[in-house]
């Protein structure tokens, strides 16, 4: 069996894509950059880094005006509402390592009812430039109601 080779005036065999597949092509590649350029940039805008106290600290300056999820234990004694009765403030520690306690202003929406001391408090929001983290949300660990153990009391005290 015989193949017949089609060939131009000038010789030359004709492209196997022509004009329009060429800009079919370029136009579906662009759509396609395009939105994996909106994906990442929405995946960013909504990424945040969960940290504990000590891996907040470490960061220094670095961590200003970033937001963070923060985990550690209320200090007890800490938990007090703002005189106006629309925020609280309180503190929060590692377990494990003995970096200072990390300051927590929150105002405005419900108060989990479960913060207590030494329960496990999880804050969303922004380190400002003085060391105190201002959350957007605060969220409270509930204790497993199969665990016959109450929180371990701890010793937060700073050490010089």
């Amino acid at each position: 069996m015989a193949y017949a080779v089609v060939q131009h005036a000038d010789g030359q065999r004709p492209s196997p894509i022509n004009a329009s597949t060429l800009k079919v092509l370029v136009a579906g590649g662009a759509i396609a950059l395009a939105v994996v350029y909106l994906v990442l940039m929405g995946l960013q805008g909504t990424t945040v880094y969960f940290l504990t106290v000590g891996e907040l600290q470490s960061k220094g300056s670095a961590a200003q005006n970033q937001l963070y999820r923060v985990s550690g234990n209320l200090v007890p004694g800490t938990l007090a509402t703002d005189s106006s009765g629309l925020g609280i403030h309180f503190q929060i520690a590692d377990l494990t390592d003995g970096a200072t306690p990390l300051p927590v202003v929150y105002r405005g929406g419900q108060v989990p009812d479960i913060m207590g001391d030494n329960i496990e408090v999880v804050a969303e929001g922004k380190l400002d430039a003085y060391g105190t983290f201002t959350a957007n949300t605060v969220l409270a660990k509930c204790p497993s109601r199969l665990d016959s153990t109450g929180p371990e009391e701890r010793d937060y005290a700073v050490k010089a």
